[in-house]
């Protein structure tokens, strides 16, 4: 799912990889997502965006949440 090219697109726009995008989207949706990476690049991306969800920034609008839950494949 996260090869899709309308992830992709929201992610750039995010100044997001994909996979932080999904890292992003879990924590803003309450979960705490496990980070079991061992690259000090991916570890410090994880990191940057923690730091901006607990700044409260609004990463997501709630029409991003449902179009990005929608391409995930995440229903109600």
């Amino acid at each position: 799912a996260l090869a899709r090219p309308e992830i992709a697109k929201i992610a750039d726009g995010k100044d997001l990889t994909p996979q932080t995008l999904m890292y992003a989207f879990m924590m803003s949706m309450g979960h705490t997502p496990l980070d079991g990476t061992t690259s000090k690049v991916h570890m410090m991306e994880d990191i940057a965006v923690m730091e901006r969800i607990q700044s409260e920034e609004e990463i997501f609008n709630p029409s991003e949440m449902e179009e990005i839950a929608f391409l995930l494949g995440i229903t109600k």
